[in-house]
């Protein structure tokens, strides 16, 4: 079939920004759907206090373990709370009792576990080493001009801390003991007039502040800039900020209130609901989920909380095919259509290069982004052209997927491919009209149009009496479309069939086929990427089966982090005699040879292992310990059994053992925390006058944060 069709596209939020828009919304990314307001129990009160009733900030911020800490800035302390709150009745703050800090509000931890605490009332700010669990340093921020600078909020970025003080609004860098260090210069923007600074939020090369109004003050919508003053959001009854990973804005607001959200371009996404937030503060925890303070310790939020409009149209700016008369094709539109709610398309072509009386253009409703150059944009259609635009016409769901040949498509992606052919007389110019209709929980969503310029040409192999008249024309256009089209999509994959035999190029669908030829049964438990990654190094990797190498890639593509395979034969150690063993006793262990017995010098053994362990052979020949990062789920932990029992030599004996947050080394670890490779040296606990010289024992235990030069008691401090 000729290949000779280009496509016109509606996909970049600027396309969609440039359309009109009449109660809709532009979609995360680009697409548009109903337009959403919020419930109105969501809706803040502003009778209501915005902050606890200590008045001023509080402080939530979490470690890489997941450990939060909360400041209680009237009871004077940081409290460690547990992983999860949401079911408990009662404050979790611990035995309440007054602490030593004064006022301690802005928490955070940055990328070398140092937690840095914001002490407002003693114009200090606390560097906490979280490994060691102790105090770094207690630092201060001075000047000739303010010799008490108050710190009222923190946020990290990387290895570094920005610390936000009040009187004068300026921004600090630390770096555990190195600061303050001047940071960037802050300018009040012109919409914060008669706001104070109170929050600042820190993540992807970005520093946001949040000017709020004073407690003491008339209400004011919040407003949210970077350092220099440039205007990003406004919203109102804003508490607290903090970013996402992805630097999606999330602006806490008043109690009952639900959390909005704004992309880096300024375009708002669905807002997030956070019932029970008590206006202390807002943070991102090391899983990426957002979580607020309550009056029983913190929650997470509990995901999008809106209303959608009945109804909503958007009218697309003009195409233009370049070449008069031209009958345009079909239109494929990516869109997902939840029960209860319908998606109509019509269609409006013209030859004439003015546009008279247009439309006005409206912005959506929501998650508009700035336009480059408005003055580009291609003009809309006219009041009078759209009031004759063809009827609404319903769409057709395509079964075989996407029109593009091997197009990858995620499995968990909930758009589909529908299908409508162009129902207008030929012109070169062509616009788009898509009606929208839903319930209040629900709403239409097209993330991207697609149209054929021009359509088949089948018409000029046909006799010319069959199109000679115009609607005889238009309607054998649309009778051929579908069988025309299945022949050109025949032979796009066709021509692009290569793609089948790349991992990386070829759909999700073909995976299990693509498998087949080189021997394999995927498993459907694995992530796509590590599927196609399997794939691509199937051959490198079964040429080494049975290894420690090719088990040790094998795990690391299915978890990620990479993962280590230790032989216990390593930690076995040389074979030697055994010094002050009894004549009788059992022979020494050796490598490949039984050692003799000798006269008693002592008690303690130089080399191999103890008798009464068994010989070095038998102890650690044939068996691995696989190392794995972190913790593993039930099912990540039986597709890692699994794959060490299929793939390890028949011989062996495996060992999984999960490192759980990491090994320290250093210091002494709990149970749970503590990790051991290959046999333990069997030392124990000695006493002055008890222990023998030359006996095999260690004096005292290590004590947290001890060093060498320290005052050590015997009993109490390992020196080494």
């Amino acid at each position: 079939m000729p290949a000779d069709r280009a496509y016109s596209r509606l996909a970049h939020p600027d396309q969609w920004t440039r359309c009109a828009h009449i109660g809709t919304a532009l979609l995360d990314g680009g697409g548009v759907q109903l337009a959403w307001s919020e419930p109105k129990a969501a809706r803040p009160d502003t009778t209501m206090p915005c902050t606890p009733p200590d008045t001023g900030p509080h402080g939530l911020t979490f470690d890489r373990w997941c450990r939060a800490y909360r400041s209680l800035p009237a009871e004077g302390r940081v409290a460690v709370l547990p992983d999860d709150l949401a079911h408990l009745t009662e404050p979790q703050f611990g035995e309440p009792r007054p602490g030593t800090l004064n006022r301690p509000r802005g928490l955070a931890v940055d990328d070398a576990d140092r937690l840095y605490v914001a002490e407002s009332g003693a114009a200090a700010v606390h560097v906490v080493d979280l490994r060691s669990q102790r105090l770094r340093g207690r630092l201060f921020i001075r000047s000739r001009r303010h010799p008490r600078i108050r710190p009222i909020d923190v946020a990290a970025s990387g290895r570094q801390a920005i610390v936000l003080t009040r009187d004068p609004v300026r921004l600090w860098r630390f770096e555990g003991r190195r600061g303050p260090l001047p940071g960037p210069a802050v300018r009040r923007p012109a919409a914060a007039r008669g706001l104070i600074c109170t929050r600042v939020a820190a993540g992807g090369g970005r520093v946001l502040l949040l000017w709020s109004a004073p407690p003491d003050g008339p209400p004011a919508p919040g407003v949210v800039a970077d350092a220099t003053g440039t205007f990003a959001v406004t919203v109102d009854s804003a508490t607290d900020i903090t970013l996402e990973p992805d630097g999606v804005l999330v602006v806490a607001r008043a109690p009952g209130s639900v959390f909005r959200r704004f992309r880096t371009n300024g375009a708002e996404i669905d807002p997030i609901g956070a019932p029970g937030y008590d206006g202390g503060a807002v943070t991102v925890a090391p899983n990426g989920r957002v979580a607020f303070t309550t009056a029983h310790g913190f929650a997470w939020t509990s995901g999008p909380s809106l209303l959608f409009e009945a109804t909503g149209s958007v009218v697309s700016y003009r195409l233009d095919s370049g070449v008069p008369r031209t009958r345009w094709g079909r239109v494929f539109l990516d869109a997902c259509l939840p029960r209860g709610t319908d998606l109509r398309l019509r269609c409006l072509t013209s030859d004439e290069d003015e546009v008279t009386d247009p439309i006005p253009g409206t912005a959506p409703a929501r998650g508009g982004v700035p336009v480059l150059n408005p003055d580009t944009t291609p003009p809309l259609p006219s009041r009078l052209g759209l009031r004759d635009a063809s009827v609404g016409r319903p769409l057709h769901r395509r079964v075989t997927g996407r029109e593009q040949a091997w197009a990858q498509i995620d499995a968990d992606d909930a758009f589909e491919t529908y299908e409508a052919p162009v129902d207008a007389p030929p012109g070169r110019y062509l616009w788009i009209m898509l009606d929208l209709s839903g319930t209040t929980l629900s709403t239409p969503r097209v993330r991207s149009v697609r149209i054929e310029q021009p359509g088949h040409r089948l018409l000029n192999d046909l006799p010319r009496a069959w199109s000679r008249d115009e609607r005889g024309a238009a309607f054998l256009q649309r009778f051929l479309a579908p069988a025309e089209g299945l022949l050109s999509e025949l032979d796009d994959r066709a021509a692009a069939r290569d793609l089948l035999l790349h991992p990386a190029a070829a759909p999700q669908q073909a995976l299990p086929w693509l498998a087949g030829l080189l021997g394999l049964s995927l498993d459907r438990r694995w992530p796509e990427t590590a599927r196609r990654e399997l794939l691509a190094e199937a051959f490198a990797l079964f040429q080494v089966r049975g290894t420690p190498a090719m088990l040790e890639r094998l795990l690391t593509i299915y978890l990620g982090p990479d993962v280590r395979v230790v032989e216990n034969w390593r930690m076995r150690g040389l074979g030697g005699t055994v010094l002050g063993a009894a004549p009788s006793g059992p022979p020494a262990p050796a490598v490949a040879a039984d050692g003799s017995a000798t006269a008693g010098l002592g008690r303690f053994t130089v080399g191999g292992q103890p008798g009464e362990r068994g010989d070095g052979y038998t102890v650690t020949a044939h068996r691995f310990t696989v190392l794995v990062p972190g913790r593993l789920d039930g099912e990540r932990r039986e597709v890692v059994t699994g794959l060490v029992e299929r793939h390890k030599p028949a011989h062996t004996v495996a060992e999984i053992c999960e490192l759980g947050d990491g090994m320290r080394v250093g210091r002494q670890l709990h149970v749970g925390l503590t990790s051991f490779l290959g046999p333990d040296a069997g030392w124990n606990p000695a006493v002055v006058g008890q222990v023998a010289v030359g006996a095999d024992g260690v004096v005292g235990l290590p004590a947290i944060g001890s060093r060498v030069g320290d005052d050590a008691a015997v009993g109490r401090v390992r020196t080494g």
